[in-house]
């Protein structure tokens, strides 16, 4: 698959990947003028800024979840046309029909094969044996970490090349989170048991 990086001049600024169909023109920066370009037909186009160092885990996902979308239309001849990936944005605002576009079924599959991609099941146990002894990490109530569990995940996303919340999400996939009580994390970590 021909990669190509470029600044989207899209509309909704958290779409950051895209797979042309050929037909389908993408709305790009080219020199200091907004153009539409259609690509050929399996053409992955990456937002230009996950260039730089510090969005390699986030490049390395988008291009795992076009590999993805190319991945199913191969397999299904009515697998749906061009589709974004979008940043999702956990302390943004979405409306409805921005939701449903982040949300889709189609994409949230492409998402799960990207993750698989990435993050084979043999990967994750050994870095999990690597870094904890093989044991799943703990996690509060909903979603609460320890710091030094904040820590851990994140080097353990280091050493795999990915985000931290992409690797959390394949853990719990994997069922290799132990959920705990909040109350326990209250008890322990901030000490509201009483316990000196």
């Amino acid at each position: 698959m021909p990669i190509v990086y470029a600044s989207f001049a899209e509309e909704d600024r958290d779409k950051i990947g895209f797979t042309s169909d050929g037909r389908y023109p993408l709305k790009i920066y080219e020199k200091r003028a907004i153009v539409e370009r259609v690509y050929p037909k399996g053409t992955v186009v990456v937002e230009r800024y996950l260039l730089y160092a510090d969005r390699s885990g986030q490049r390395r996902f988008t291009l795992a979840h076009e590999a993805a979308h190319v991945i199913f239309e191969r397999m299904s001849p009515l697998a749906p046309g061009p589709c974004f990936n979008r940043y999702f944005d956990t302390e943004r605002r979405y409306n409805i029909v921005e939701l449903r576009d982040r949300l889709s079924l189609c994409e949230a599959q492409t998402d799960r094969l990207a993750s698989i991609l990435l993050m084979p099941r043999f990967l994750i146990e050994r870095t999990l044996s690597e870094h904890t002894g093989g044991k799943p990490v703990p996690v509060y109530g909903d979603g609460v970490l320890r710091s030094r569990d904040k820590v851990l995940v994140q080097t353990m996303a280091n050493a795999v090349g990915v985000s931290f919340s992409a690797l959390m999400n394949r853990m719990r996939t994997l069922g290799r989170l132990e959920y705990l009580d909040i109350a326990a994390y209250l008890d322990s970590e901030m000490n509201f048991g009483g316990v000196e």
